[in-house]
């Protein structure tokens, strides 16, 4: 039974029922996961309240995942300024820096929620429902618009250095000269990348020292950003960078959307 509490704890700890898993939540940090111990294994990149909140852990980007060109949303025959925070572009959403409410929990499910914020023109609230079974990470995201709007979401994990790995993906989509995805479907590079990639040709994984982790998510868009010596992200989206602008999905008045993204555990020997 998920207890409910409503307001904001410094970090929450979550446990899988066979107490092999351990994951902090920080409501305080955008609603992130900050830790995931699997044995005695760090999963994800750890960090505070000092560090950039763009590189540690695994946030939610919503209401929009990537870049937006130029931090200027296009809807309704209008233009919204937002906030340029990679510059010259805006990215990852308004909700990855600020205080999340804390809605429910239990020692292995926690349910967090924050308002869109003044950053974005319109009225809608997200929840990000995070769980530790036996064998996975769980995470769904669902928004719910109060005005019409457009909505993208997604994840950003920063993961450890894997030891190995398998993102096979069908095609890139070819980044033009703002540094921004196209349409354009190339072939999978081999060299290091910080692309949007579509289909997966096979499980998505990665091994971190004896553990391994299959990623699956219901978003149709990755990106793989592993330039980092020290980490790797591999981050579902519902669409593509700059996809509010270009390809958005529209909400109306008291509707949602909803994704999920789940990490799969296993140790091996």
């Amino acid at each position: 039974m998920l207890a409910d509490v409503r307001h904001n704890d410094e970090v929450i700890t979550l446990q899988s029922p066979d107490g092999a898993m351990t994951a902090l939540v920080y409501p305080e940090f955008g609603g992130r996961i900050g830790s995931l111990i699997v044995g005695n294994q760090e999963i994800f990149i750890t960090g505070c309240a000092t560090d950039n909140p763009l590189s540690w852990g695994c946030y939610p980007m919503v209401p929009y995942a990537g870049r937006v060109r130029d931090a200027i949303l296009r809807f309704a025959g209008e233009q919204f300024p937002l906030r340029e925070n990679s510059p010259p572009h805006s990215i990852h959403g308004t909700v990855f820096d600020r205080p999340w409410n804390v809605i429910k929990n239990s020692s292995s499910e926690v349910v967090l929620e924050i308002d869109l914020g003044a950053e974005w023109p319109f009225a809608g609230i997200v929840q990000h429902h995070i769980q530790l079974t036996d064998t996975r990470l769980e995470m769904q995201l669902t928004v719910n618009a109060l005005d019409v709007m457009p909505i993208q979401v997604g994840w950003h994990p920063w993961f450890v250095k894997p030891h190995t790995t398998s993102l096979h993906f069908d095609a890139m989509l070819q980044r033009d000269s703002a540094g921004i995805a196209t349409t354009q479907r190339v072939p999978q590079p081999a060299t290091p990348v910080d692309d949007c990639f579509v289909n997966p040709e096979e499980p998505l994984t990665i091994t971190i020292g004896n553990v391994r982790l299959t990623l699956s998510s219901d978003c149709l868009h990755w990106v793989m950003y592993d330039i980092p010596m020290h980490a790797t992200c591999v981050e579902p989206q519902s669409g593509p960078p700059n996809g509010v602008n270009d390809m958005p999905l529209v909400l109306d008045p008291n509707t949602s959307m909803t994704r999920r993204f789940t990490i799969e555990v296993q140790q091996i020997t």
